[in-house]
C-alpha cells in the first residue's frame, strides 16, 4: 500500500487538476452557479431549525438552535455530500481509465475535494451566525484543522470502495442514498448525543461522524477541547476504514476497463 500511496502523492497536480476540473463543471449549466454553495447549507439549516426547534423543540445544549444545528450540519453534507460524488467518480470517468494510465483514486479524491469548496462557502454562513449571535470563537476552534482531517481519512476510506463497486453493480449508488439517509439520524446533527439513552451510547461511539461532530460543537461553540479518548477512537477507525477501503479499491483497479 505504501507505494501506491506514494505514486498517488507524485501525482498530486494531476489531484489539483481533476478537482480544479471538477468544480468548472459542477455548477456550469446552472443558471446561479456557485450561489447554490450557499443556497443548500442555508436553505436546509433554516427549515431543519424550523422544524426541530420551534414544532418538535429539541435540545441545543442552552446554544441557540441554528448555531447548534449548523455546527453539525456542516460536517455532515460535507460527509455525505463527498461520499456521493465520489461513488459516482469512476463511472464518470470511464474515457479516462480506458484511454490513461494515472492512479485511478485521484478520481475519488478530487470529487471529495471539491466538496471542500462548498464547506469553505458553508463557513462563511457560519461566521454570519456566530456574530449575529454573538458567539465568537475561542482558542479551541485551532483543533478545527484536525478534525477535519480524521474526517477527511474516514471520507476517503469509505469513498475508495464505493467507488470501485460502482463500476461493478450501478446499484451501489442508490445503496449509498439509502444508507446515507438512515446514518443522518444516527448522528447527532438535530439533537444532542446527550438525550440519547445511555444503552444505546454504542452506537454513537463506533460512528466517527458522531463522534467528530460532538468534538466540533465543543471546540467550536463550548470553549472545550475535544475528549481525547473519543477523538483517538474516531482516529482509529477512520485510519483503519481507508487501508480497508484503499487496498479494496487497489485490488478491484486492475477489472475497470473490462467493466466499462
Amino acid at each position: 500500500m505504501a507505494g501506491h500511496l506514494l505514486d498517488f502523492w507524485r501525482r498530486r497536480d494531476l489531484l489539483w487538476h481533476m478537482t480544479v476540473r471538477h468544480l468548472r463543471g459542477q455548477y456550469k449549466q446552472s443558471v446561479l452557479g456557485y450561489a447554490w454553495a450557499f443556497l443548500n447549507p442555508l436553505s436546509q439549516m433554516l427549515i431543519l431549525s424550523f422544524v426541530f426547534s420551534t414544532l418538535l423543540r429539541f435540545d441545543s445544549q442552552g446554544l441557540p438552535f441554528p448555531l447548534f444545528l449548523f455546527v453539525g450540519l456542516l460536517p455532515w453534507m460535507f460527509f455525505a455530500n463527498g461520499l456521493s460524488a465520489a461513488t459516482d467518480s469512476v463511472v464518470g470517468a470511464t474515457t479516462l481509465v480506458t484511454k490513461v494510465y494515472f492512479p485511478r483514486e485521484i478520481l475519488p479524491v478530487a470529487a471529495i475535494n471539491t466538496k471542500i469548496v462548498d464547506l469553505g462557502f458553508g463557513l462563511l454562513i457560519l461566521a454570519a451566525l456566530m456574530v449575529a449571535y454573538n458567539h465568537p470563537p475561542t482558542i479551541t476552534v485551532a483543533w478545527v484543522p484536525v478534525l477535519f482531517a480524521i474526517q477527511m481519512i474516514f471520507t476517503a476510506g469509505l469513498s475508495f470502495p464505493l467507488a470501485a463497486l460502482n463500476l461493478y453493480f450501478h446499484d451501489v449508488r442508490y445503496l449509498v442514498g439509502v444508507v446515507l439517509t438512515m446514518w443522518f439520524y444516527l448522528t447527532p446533527v438535530i439533537y444532542p448525543v446527550d438525550v440519547v439513552p445511555t444503552k444505546y451510547h454504542f452506537i454513537f461511539d463506533l460512528n466517527p461522524n458522531a463522534l467528530l461532530i460532538n468534538a466540533y460543537r465543543r471546540v467550536i461553540l463550548l470553549d472545550d477541547s475535544p475528549d481525547m479518548g473519543r477523538l483517538l477512537l474516531g482516529l482509529g477507525i477512520s485510519v483503519g476504514t481507508f487501508a480497508i477501503g484503499y487496498t479494496l479499491f487497489k485490488k478491484l483497479e486492475s477489472g475497470f476497463a473490462d467493466h466499462i
